[in-house]
């Protein structure tokens, strides 16, 4: 089934698939791809959820070649991200949970983030976990500069978190400090990721 583009107060450009009835799953690609990168990521998701896939809102280039790279969502090492390009994302991604969210009936969302998607993706269930019932990080981490954020991150009770990947900088242990309820794997495998999205309804 083709995606269908939606109309938003958001800057940040989707693609919405699957039934509209089905539990909504944001869905943020890594540094450097793009949209049809986190289309492809959400069919891990499977059809009977409607996924929204979300392009970052800030594009690279090649050189002097004015060709796309790809898109990113802030500049600096993944676990320590620049503040000024992060809160820019940030702002237009929380326009887009927001009309999501009261436009599906107030029903809890999820959360599909690979690499720097996947960081975006944990920090967005810090700033509104009323907003999130699950959230995949796929070798992604909790911003090491976290507390050094101009930000309240709130309490994670009720949020089910699955880790995928190697945590160098102990997201699983800081997560669950905040009150999420944290899986950790090694690798995403098939039979896991579809464990724990049975989770989610």
């Amino acid at each position: 089934m083709p995606g269908r583009r939606a109309v938003t107060k958001s800057l940040l450009y989707t693609i919405r698939q699957g039934p509209p009835d089905g539990a909504p799953f944001f869905v943020l690609h890594d540094r450097y791809e793009s949209l049809e990168h986190a289309e492809a990521l959400g069919a891990r998701l499977g059809e009977d959820r409607l996924r929204i896939a979300v392009r970052a809102p800030r594009v690279q280039t090649m050189g002097g070649s004015g060709m796309t790279r790809g898109h990113f969502w802030y500049i600096g090492p993944r676990e320590r991200p620049e503040l000024s390009t992060l809160g820019d994302g940030l702002y237009q991604l929380e326009l887009l949970i927001d009309e999501t969210w009261q436009a599906y009936g107030q029903r809890p969302l999820g959360l599909l983030g690979r690499g720097e998607g996947g960081t975006i993706a944990l920090l967005a269930a810090c700033l509104f976990p009323d907003r999130f019932s699950h959230v995949v990080a796929l070798d992604a981490v909790l911003p090491v500069n976290l507390a050094d954020m101009p930000i309240e991150p709130r309490r994670l009770d009720g949020v089910n978190v699955l880790l995928a990947g190697p945590d160098d900088h102990h997201s699983a242990t800081r997560l669950a400090n905040k009150g999420a309820t944290v899986t950790s794997l090694e690798a995403a495998d098939n039979a896991a990721f579809a464990s724990f999205l049975r989770s989610a309804g």
